[in-house]
Protein backbone atom coordinates (compact mmCIF):
# COMPACT_ATOMS: atom_id res chain seq x y z
CA UNK A 1 0.00 0.00 0.00
CA UNK A 2 3.17 2.32 -0.12
CA UNK A 3 2.43 3.09 -3.60
CA UNK A 4 -0.72 5.62 -2.59
CA UNK A 5 -0.16 8.91 -3.13
CA UNK A 6 -1.96 12.31 -1.88
CA UNK A 7 -0.56 14.98 -3.61
CA UNK A 8 2.69 15.32 -6.68
CA UNK A 9 3.94 17.25 -8.87
CA UNK A 10 1.79 17.78 -11.72
CA UNK A 11 3.12 19.24 -15.29
CA UNK A 12 -0.17 19.49 -17.21
CA UNK A 13 -3.69 19.55 -16.80
CA UNK A 14 -6.52 18.92 -19.10
CA UNK A 15 -10.04 19.47 -17.97
CA UNK A 16 -12.13 18.17 -20.86
CA UNK A 17 -15.22 15.11 -21.60
CA UNK A 18 -15.88 14.73 -18.00
CA UNK A 19 -12.27 13.83 -16.98
CA UNK A 20 -9.23 15.58 -15.24
CA UNK A 21 -6.15 14.33 -17.29
CA UNK A 22 -2.82 15.22 -14.84
CA UNK A 23 -0.26 14.91 -17.12
CA UNK A 24 3.17 14.22 -14.75
CA UNK A 25 6.74 12.35 -14.24
CA UNK A 26 6.68 10.49 -11.34
CA UNK A 27 9.54 7.60 -10.18
CA UNK A 28 9.03 4.39 -13.06
CA UNK A 29 9.82 2.31 -10.14
CA UNK A 30 6.68 3.07 -8.71
CA UNK A 31 4.58 2.11 -11.32
CA UNK A 32 2.62 -1.48 -11.00
CA UNK A 33 1.90 -3.46 -14.27
CA UNK A 34 -0.90 -5.70 -14.19
CA UNK A 35 -0.14 -7.40 -17.55
CA UNK A 36 2.16 -9.24 -18.99
CA UNK A 37 4.56 -7.78 -22.31
CA UNK A 38 4.90 -9.48 -25.47
CA UNK A 39 8.83 -9.57 -25.50
CA UNK A 40 9.34 -8.92 -29.42
CA UNK A 41 6.62 -5.65 -29.14
CA UNK A 42 9.07 -4.38 -26.41
CA UNK A 43 12.01 -5.05 -28.70
CA UNK A 44 10.28 -3.48 -31.42
CA UNK A 45 9.46 -0.50 -29.39
CA UNK A 46 12.70 -0.32 -27.82
CA UNK A 47 14.22 0.34 -31.22
CA UNK A 48 11.72 2.74 -32.25
CA UNK A 49 12.51 4.82 -29.21
CA UNK A 50 16.13 4.57 -29.17
CA UNK A 51 16.45 5.66 -33.13
CA UNK A 52 13.73 8.99 -32.44
CA UNK A 53 15.08 10.20 -28.68
CA UNK A 54 11.37 10.71 -27.54
CA UNK A 55 8.21 9.45 -25.61
CA UNK A 56 5.98 10.34 -28.22
CA UNK A 57 2.73 9.80 -25.35
CA UNK A 58 2.07 9.44 -21.48
CA UNK A 59 1.20 6.13 -20.61
CA UNK A 60 -2.47 5.98 -18.45
CA UNK A 61 -1.86 5.13 -14.97
CA UNK A 62 -4.49 5.17 -11.92
CA UNK A 63 -4.14 8.14 -9.53
CA UNK A 64 -4.26 5.78 -6.21
CA UNK A 65 -1.93 3.35 -6.33
CA UNK A 66 -0.12 4.14 -9.51
CA UNK A 67 -1.52 0.89 -11.73
CA UNK A 68 -0.49 1.24 -14.81
CA UNK A 69 -3.83 0.98 -17.07
CA UNK A 70 -2.77 0.98 -20.72
CA UNK A 71 1.18 1.16 -21.82
CA UNK A 72 3.38 -1.57 -19.66
CA UNK A 73 5.56 -1.89 -23.14
CA UNK A 74 6.30 1.35 -23.11
CA UNK A 75 6.77 1.20 -19.32
CA UNK A 76 9.10 -2.08 -20.12
CA UNK A 77 10.95 -0.24 -22.76
CA UNK A 78 12.16 2.60 -20.31
CA UNK A 79 13.30 0.85 -17.75
CA UNK A 80 15.42 -1.10 -20.22
CA UNK A 81 16.97 2.00 -21.08
CA UNK A 82 17.49 2.69 -17.53
CA UNK A 83 15.27 5.62 -17.41
CA UNK A 84 14.54 7.21 -13.99
CA UNK A 85 11.36 8.61 -14.73
CA UNK A 86 8.21 7.68 -16.80
CA UNK A 87 5.60 10.80 -18.17
CA UNK A 88 2.30 9.49 -17.10
CA UNK A 89 -1.40 10.42 -16.98
CA UNK A 90 -2.98 10.33 -13.88
CA UNK A 91 -6.88 9.58 -13.44
CA UNK A 92 -9.38 8.59 -11.49
CA UNK A 93 -9.52 4.42 -12.10
CA UNK A 94 -12.42 4.46 -10.16
CA UNK A 95 -14.68 6.97 -11.51
CA UNK A 96 -17.48 5.55 -13.45
CA UNK A 97 -16.36 7.22 -16.50
CA UNK A 98 -13.30 4.84 -16.94
CA UNK A 99 -14.52 1.84 -18.64
CA UNK A 100 -12.84 -2.07 -18.43
CA UNK A 101 -13.63 -4.30 -21.43
CA UNK A 102 -11.69 -7.24 -22.61
CA UNK A 103 -9.91 -7.98 -26.05
CA UNK A 104 -11.18 -10.89 -27.55
CA UNK A 105 -9.49 -13.76 -29.49
CA UNK A 106 -10.39 -13.79 -33.08
CA UNK A 107 -9.52 -16.81 -35.28
CA UNK A 108 -9.89 -15.93 -38.90
CA UNK A 109 -9.73 -19.69 -39.62
CA UNK A 110 -13.03 -22.04 -39.36
CA UNK A 111 -12.71 -25.20 -37.34
CA UNK A 112 -15.24 -27.38 -36.69
CA UNK A 113 -17.40 -27.15 -33.60
CA UNK A 114 -16.44 -31.19 -33.07
CA UNK A 115 -12.78 -30.51 -33.29
CA UNK A 116 -12.73 -27.59 -30.96
CA UNK A 117 -15.16 -29.50 -28.17
CA UNK A 118 -12.57 -32.55 -28.67
CA UNK A 119 -9.43 -30.85 -28.53
CA UNK A 120 -10.77 -28.12 -25.72
CA UNK A 121 -11.69 -31.03 -23.63
CA UNK A 122 -8.17 -32.24 -23.84
CA UNK A 123 -6.86 -28.53 -22.55
CA UNK A 124 -8.95 -29.61 -19.18
CA UNK A 125 -12.17 -27.75 -20.14
CA UNK A 126 -15.99 -28.55 -21.40
CA UNK A 127 -18.03 -26.50 -23.73
CA UNK A 128 -22.09 -25.89 -23.33
CA UNK A 129 -24.01 -24.41 -25.20
CA UNK A 130 -25.75 -20.85 -23.47
CA UNK A 131 -27.86 -17.63 -24.31
CA UNK A 132 -25.68 -14.89 -24.95
CA UNK A 133 -21.90 -13.75 -24.81
CA UNK A 134 -22.30 -11.96 -21.95
CA UNK A 135 -21.60 -13.90 -19.02
CA UNK A 136 -19.40 -11.80 -16.46
CA UNK A 137 -16.25 -13.92 -15.63
CA UNK A 138 -16.97 -16.61 -17.88
CA UNK A 139 -14.96 -17.45 -20.80
CA UNK A 140 -16.97 -17.58 -23.85
CA UNK A 141 -16.64 -19.20 -27.41
CA UNK A 142 -18.83 -17.47 -30.01
CA UNK A 143 -19.34 -19.38 -33.41
CA UNK A 144 -21.63 -18.22 -36.09
CA UNK A 145 -24.34 -20.76 -34.96
CA UNK A 146 -24.30 -20.05 -31.68
CA UNK A 147 -22.80 -19.67 -28.16
CA UNK A 148 -20.57 -21.61 -25.83
CA UNK A 149 -19.40 -21.65 -22.13
CA UNK A 150 -16.06 -22.97 -21.57
CA UNK A 151 -15.70 -24.53 -18.13
CA UNK A 152 -12.43 -24.85 -16.04
CA UNK A 153 -11.79 -27.14 -13.47
CA UNK A 154 -11.19 -24.59 -11.16
CA UNK A 155 -12.54 -21.15 -10.66
CA UNK A 156 -11.35 -17.85 -10.59
CA UNK A 157 -10.16 -15.18 -12.87
CA UNK A 158 -6.70 -16.57 -13.08
CA UNK A 159 -8.11 -19.99 -13.97
CA UNK A 160 -10.03 -19.05 -16.45
CA UNK A 161 -7.01 -16.68 -18.37
CA UNK A 162 -4.66 -19.85 -17.66
CA UNK A 163 -7.33 -21.20 -19.59
CA UNK A 164 -7.05 -19.06 -22.35
CA UNK A 165 -3.03 -19.10 -22.30
CA UNK A 166 -3.58 -22.70 -22.95
CA UNK A 167 -6.24 -22.24 -26.10
CA UNK A 168 -3.94 -19.91 -27.39
CA UNK A 169 -1.16 -22.11 -27.49
CA UNK A 170 -2.90 -25.14 -28.76
CA UNK A 171 -4.37 -23.04 -31.70
CA UNK A 172 -1.17 -21.56 -32.63
CA UNK A 173 0.72 -25.02 -32.71
CA UNK A 174 -2.51 -25.59 -35.18
CA UNK A 175 -1.24 -22.92 -37.66
CA UNK A 176 -3.91 -20.28 -36.67
CA UNK A 177 -3.86 -16.94 -37.03
CA UNK A 178 -4.97 -15.14 -33.73
CA UNK A 179 -5.84 -11.29 -33.91
CA UNK A 180 -7.06 -9.06 -31.04
CA UNK A 181 -10.37 -7.19 -31.63
CA UNK A 182 -12.66 -5.53 -29.62
CA UNK A 183 -15.81 -7.26 -28.48
CA UNK A 184 -17.47 -4.94 -31.19
CA UNK A 185 -15.55 -5.56 -33.76
CA UNK A 186 -15.20 -9.54 -33.23
CA UNK A 187 -19.14 -9.67 -33.38
CA UNK A 188 -19.39 -7.71 -36.32
CA UNK A 189 -16.48 -9.74 -37.99
CA UNK A 190 -18.41 -13.27 -36.97
CA UNK A 191 -21.30 -11.86 -38.63
CA UNK A 192 -20.27 -10.84 -41.48
CA UNK A 193 -17.92 -14.44 -41.99
CA UNK A 194 -15.12 -12.65 -41.77
CA UNK A 195 -13.89 -14.92 -38.60
CA UNK A 196 -14.28 -18.33 -37.51
CA UNK A 197 -14.74 -18.11 -34.20
CA UNK A 198 -14.17 -15.90 -31.42
CA UNK A 199 -12.50 -16.63 -27.78
CA UNK A 200 -14.07 -14.18 -25.11
CA UNK A 201 -12.01 -13.90 -22.07
CA UNK A 202 -13.42 -13.60 -18.96
CA UNK A 203 -14.63 -10.30 -18.09
CA UNK A 204 -12.13 -8.54 -15.64
CA UNK A 205 -13.14 -6.05 -12.85
CA UNK A 206 -11.04 -2.96 -11.57
CA UNK A 207 -11.09 -4.35 -8.48
CA UNK A 208 -9.19 -7.31 -9.96
CA UNK A 209 -6.55 -5.07 -11.50
CA UNK A 210 -5.77 -3.59 -8.29
CA UNK A 211 -5.50 -6.36 -6.41
CA UNK A 212 -3.46 -8.57 -8.81
CA UNK A 213 -1.20 -5.57 -9.42
CA UNK A 214 -0.06 -4.58 -5.18
CA UNK A 215 0.25 -8.45 -5.64
CA UNK A 216 3.05 -7.85 -7.77
CA UNK A 217 1.28 -10.94 -10.09
CA UNK A 218 -0.01 -9.95 -13.86
CA UNK A 219 -2.47 -11.31 -16.17
CA UNK A 220 -1.39 -12.26 -19.53
CA UNK A 221 -1.01 -10.02 -22.62
CA UNK A 222 -4.44 -8.39 -23.53
CA UNK A 223 -6.25 -9.22 -20.66
CA UNK A 224 -8.04 -5.61 -20.15
CA UNK A 225 -8.98 -3.13 -22.34
CA UNK A 226 -9.69 0.13 -20.21
CA UNK A 227 -12.17 2.73 -22.40
CA UNK A 228 -10.90 6.44 -21.24
CA UNK A 229 -13.32 9.22 -21.88
CA UNK A 230 -10.12 11.17 -23.37
CA UNK A 231 -6.35 10.72 -23.24
CA UNK A 232 -3.06 12.75 -24.45
CA UNK A 233 -1.21 12.31 -27.39
CA UNK A 234 2.37 13.96 -28.97
CA UNK A 235 3.66 14.61 -25.87
CA UNK A 236 7.31 14.34 -27.45
CA UNK A 237 8.96 13.98 -24.20
CA UNK A 238 13.48 13.81 -24.04
CA UNK A 239 14.41 10.16 -23.44
CA UNK A 240 17.28 12.14 -22.01
CA UNK A 241 14.74 13.93 -19.03
CA UNK A 242 13.63 10.65 -18.40
CA UNK A 243 17.17 9.57 -17.79
CA UNK A 244 18.27 12.03 -15.52
CA UNK A 245 19.90 10.59 -12.13
CA UNK A 246 20.27 14.20 -10.19
CA UNK A 247 17.17 16.31 -11.31
CA UNK A 248 14.53 16.34 -9.16
CA UNK A 249 11.32 15.28 -9.49
CA UNK A 250 9.97 18.67 -9.05
CA UNK A 251 12.45 20.41 -11.33
CA UNK A 252 12.24 17.67 -13.71
CA UNK A 253 8.01 18.42 -14.08
CA UNK A 254 8.73 21.87 -14.44
CA UNK A 255 10.75 21.44 -17.06
CA UNK A 256 7.62 18.78 -19.12
CA UNK A 257 5.50 21.91 -18.29
CA UNK A 258 7.29 24.38 -19.87
CA UNK A 259 8.05 21.75 -22.60
CA UNK A 260 4.11 21.39 -22.77
CA UNK A 261 3.10 24.93 -22.74
CA UNK A 262 5.36 25.97 -25.92
CA UNK A 263 2.44 23.49 -27.61
CA UNK A 264 -0.54 24.25 -28.74
CA UNK A 265 -3.00 21.58 -28.48
CA UNK A 266 -6.64 20.18 -29.85
CA UNK A 267 -9.00 17.98 -29.00
CA UNK A 268 -10.08 14.86 -31.88
CA UNK A 269 -13.39 13.40 -31.61
CA UNK A 270 -13.39 9.78 -31.11
CA UNK A 271 -12.41 7.09 -33.75
CA UNK A 272 -9.22 8.67 -34.34
CA UNK A 273 -6.31 6.00 -35.42
CA UNK A 274 -2.87 6.17 -33.57
CA UNK A 275 -0.53 3.38 -35.87
CA UNK A 276 -2.58 0.74 -36.01
CA UNK A 277 -4.86 1.11 -33.01
CA UNK A 278 -8.45 2.65 -33.23
CA UNK A 279 -9.05 5.01 -29.95
CA UNK A 280 -13.17 5.15 -29.04
CA UNK A 281 -12.36 7.91 -26.86
CA UNK A 282 -11.14 11.61 -27.90
CA UNK A 283 -7.59 12.58 -28.15
CA UNK A 284 -6.24 15.85 -27.39
CA UNK A 285 -3.33 16.24 -29.70
CA UNK A 286 -0.03 18.25 -28.63
CA UNK A 287 1.60 19.79 -31.65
Amino acid sequence: MNNVISSRPVSYTINGDGIQLDIALVEINKLLLHEETIQKNVDELFAEIERTGILKSPVIVGREFLVVLDGMHRVEVLKNMGCRFMCVCLVDYMSPRIKIDRWCRVVLSQIPIEEIITDFGDLGVVTRTVSSASEGESLMLMLEEGYYKVTTHENGIISGFATVTNIEAWLRRKGHTIRYETERDATRMLKQREAGFVLCPPAIQKKHVIEISISGSVFPPKATRHIIPARPFGIDVPIELLKDKVISIAEANRQLSKLLENKSIRRIPPGYRWGSRRYEEAIYLFK
